[in-house]
């Protein structure tokens, strides 16, 4: 047992070391991003803001930083020859994975729970976060500014009142949750534009509709619009439903068992897997970490960085990027599509797993 909570406080103190290093160096990147989308934030929007987006990192840090922890702790077990006294004393070489595999089982329980709970709703407070700067912003537009454009919505003027910013001249605006196809251009000779109970209300007069695709063509006089702030910083489908990334895991499997077409439930079901699948990852990665680091030793700890990099990368680009082109293009089950990368990595890493044991 001693032995067992030596590498495991190893592991740990690894773990830790990588978690508040990558935080470190994510920090000003996120800290850009998010006065990026809130220019007109204060420092307590902006403070609320920051943490939101580090946790909903935290799901696909975590087991990077895990898969380096092993490597390296398993790399300088056997640098200090320490592997060898082990295997001298008779202990099974499996036997010593089990720290991992305790660590692994408690991330990956913590990382279900962020993807099927906290994830979602943190997304929901992002933008809620970013919708209250947008009204900022919008309330404080420079004299000077004659474009707004948001997420596909779009308003142009040629010119704003120097006595009332707030009016608009000669004003051409699009509408944010309109498809393509059903596209129809307002241009109208004045605009007032302001943000109102949570919405961007804007009232045009002297309105010429144009319908690019049909050629049509009308003259409505006033018309008002009131634009929730939330559908300007994400917009709803055309359903009125919110996107999957957006609901927990009980809100997908509910929409599951609602769903009548067989394309969008198959889309909620490789929602479901492809977080459980993520979840489980830290078991594959302890499979590859660990004869990386026996085999590579201490003396190559760049190259077992960048080959646990690449590990890393080559999961994530085939469990996220080319998972989603299937399970959206093809016909093939979700199940394989989801776990595919899972079972496919599980399985290349017996060979490696069987050499480093050997080392």
């Amino acid at each position: 047992m001693k032995l067992q909570a030596y590498i495991l406080r190893q592991m740990l103190t690894a773990l830790l070391f990588g978690v508040v290093s990558i935080v470190v160096l994510a920090v000003p990147g996120v800290a850009v991003n998010a006065v990026h989308k809130l220019p007109a934030a204060d420092a307590g929007l902006l403070a609320a803001y920051l943490p939101t987006v580090l946790q909903t990192l935290a799901p696909y840090v975590l087991p990077l930083c895990f898969l380096l922890a092993v490597v390296g702790t398993y790399g300088r077990l056997a640098a200090d020859r320490e592997w060898t006294a082990i295997q001298m004393a008779g202990f099974h070489p499996l036997g010593r994975l089990l720290p991992g595999v305790a660590l692994a089982a408690a991330l990956s329980g913590t990382t279900w729970w962020l993807f099927a709970e906290q994830v979602p709703r943190l997304k929901a407070d992002q933008n809620a976060l970013i919708a209250r700067g947008l009204e900022r912003t919008l309330s404080n537009l420079p004299p000077g500014r004659t474009t707004v454009e948001f997420h596909g919505f779009f308003l142009r003027g040629a010119w704003r009142d120097p006595r009332d910013p707030d009016i608009w001249h000669d004003v051409y605006m699009r509408r944010a949750e309109e498809e393509p196809s059903d596209r129809i251009d307002l241009f109208a000779d004045r605009a007032h534009i302001r943000t109102e109970g949570g919405a961007l209300r804007v009232d045009l007069d002297g309105v010429r509709a144009v319908a690019p695709g049909a050629g049509v063509r009308s003259e409505q006089g006033s018309v008002q619009y009131a634009i929730p702030l939330q559908e300007l910083v994400a917009p709803r489908r055309s359903s009125g439903v919110p996107r999957p990334r957006y609901q927990t895991v009980e809100e997908l499997r509910r929409r599951i068992e609602e769903e009548s077409d067989p394309d969008r439930r198959r889309r909620l079901e490789y929602e479901v897997h492809k977080r459980a699948s993520l979840s489980v990852v830290y078991f594959l990665f302890l499979l590859l970490g660990a004869p990386t680091g026996l085999i590579l030793r201490r003396g190559n700890q760049l190259a077992a960085l960048a080959i646990s990099s690449g590990y890393g990368i080559g999961y994530y680009a085939l469990s996220m990027n080319l998972g989603a082109e299937l399970a959206g293009h093809t016909d093939l089950p979700v199940l394989l599509v989801a776990w595919g990368p899972t079972a496919l990595g599980a399985l290349a890493s017996l060979p490696l797993l069987r050499a480093g044991l050997r080392r």
